[in-house]
């Protein structure tokens, strides 16, 4: 959206420009009666022609803008987004409700036209519509990813991350992080890890939030004035090869070595099951490359953005990060290296990860969700 910023501004300030269109709608209560018109909507601010609500998210940041707006409005509210309506839980009780109480009806997510461009027509995991097959998808990954027996296999890697020299924790996080990520989805470390992270970030800079073709869908304009969509193509297509890259340099390497029992990975799993006849969910080329690129996104950007924020509010908290220091020396008496057997005996640095993620959640919107029942 960054891009398109601009274009908003410029949208909202020709219609504030114009006496004839000022409009302050205040809600309006629903007329009592029976059926849906007996149905009342949940509280709103007041909105403008065209692009509704988006006037009250400017100038802040986005999750802090709805904060405002859920203490003068409720915890069940309202918004219209340009042409895109939508209902904002913000308080545990209500958020219980959605995906919890009626998670089956909430489960599925919608795919923006952006997105829907991005993923170019083939179901990853992130946005695959909820059913049979996004659960089978799911144990896929559940199983392969966040075992018990994964987890350990992979402590190898944090081990070979360790430095004692000194480091730019930022770079050092970011690249640990996408070792440990890609090590776990294809069972190995490749070699153009600087040129996927570059990608990735690439990637989180086109598409930060809603753009004008996701806000006006049926807007032939918004697509036209809006640099994302080419932009957006051009680098999906690079991601795309990259990861072909990657199934190929996989593929030659199982092939080259001679022990079959050697375990597999999640990209030997999605290649096994695409082979399979009989597997009810058939996967393409385009799912594979999609699931993969859901994996490391979501596995790389939210663990290394969590473990910056910690080191930042620990050393802006000297006393807590004393304490912190003083717990895991005492775990580590003894040994000249960090292993993943001693965490277990710690329990304040886990309070400080906890705290981190309150603070610093990664992603503090979650995904929306669509309602799938009338």
């Amino acid at each position: 959206m960054a891009a398109d910023l601009p274009l908003y501004y410029l949208l909202l300030a020709f219609l504030l420009a114009i006496p004839l269109i000022r409009f302050f709608a205040m809600r309006r209560p629903a007329p009592r009666g029976h059926g849906a018109s007996a149905r009342h909507p949940p509280p709103a601010p007041w909105a403008l022609p065209v692009i509704g609500h988006l006037h009250h998210l400017a100038g802040a940041l986005p999750h802090r803008a709805l904060r405002g707006l859920a203490r003068r409005h409720g915890p069940l509210m309202a918004l219209r987004l340009g042409e895109l309506r939508a209902v904002v839980a913000s308080s545990p009780a209500a958020a219980r409700e959605v995906m919890r109480t009626h998670d089956a009806a909430f489960a599925s997510r919608p795919l923006s036209p952006m997105m829907a461009l991005g993923y170019q027509g083939a179901d990853g995991i992130i946005f695959a519509p909820h059913g049979e097959g996004w659960r089978q998808l799911r144990r896929i990954c559940a199983l392969e990813l966040l075992s018990a027996r994964r987890v350990s296999s992979l402590r190898a890697v944090a081990a070979a991350a360790v430095a004692a020299a000194p480091v730019n924790l930022s770079e050092g996080i970011a690249g640990y992080v996408a070792d440990a990520t890609v090590r776990a989805i294809i069972g190995s470390r490749f070699k153009d890890r600087d040129e996927y992270l570059r990608l990735l970030q690439e990637g989180l800079k086109i598409m930060p939030g809603m753009t004008l073709p996701d806000l006006f869908p049926s807007s032939r304009l918004a697509r036209v004035v809006s640099t994302v969509p080419g932009r957006l193509k051009r680098h999906g297509r690079r991601m795309r090869e990259f990861i072909d890259t990657i199934i190929e340099e996989h593929q030659q390497s199982r092939i080259s070595r001679e022990d079959d029992a050697q375990e597999e990975d999640l990209l030997d799993v999605l290649l096994r099951l695409q082979k399979e006849v009989d597997f009810q969910y058939p996967l393409t080329n385009d799912n594979i490359k999609n699931i993969l690129l859901d994996m490391f996104g979501a596995g790389n950007e939210s663990s290394a953005t969590t473990l910056q924020w910690a080191m930042a509010e620990l050393m802006r908290n000297p006393r807590v990060m004393r304490k912190a220091q003083d717990e895991v020396r005492r775990a580590l008496a003894g040994d000249d290296r960090v292993t993943e057997d001693k965490l277990a005996s710690l329990r304040y640095l886990p309070l400080v990860v906890k705290e981190t993620l309150r603070l610093h959640p990664p992603a503090p919107l979650l995904l929306p969700r669509k309602c799938g029942s009338p």
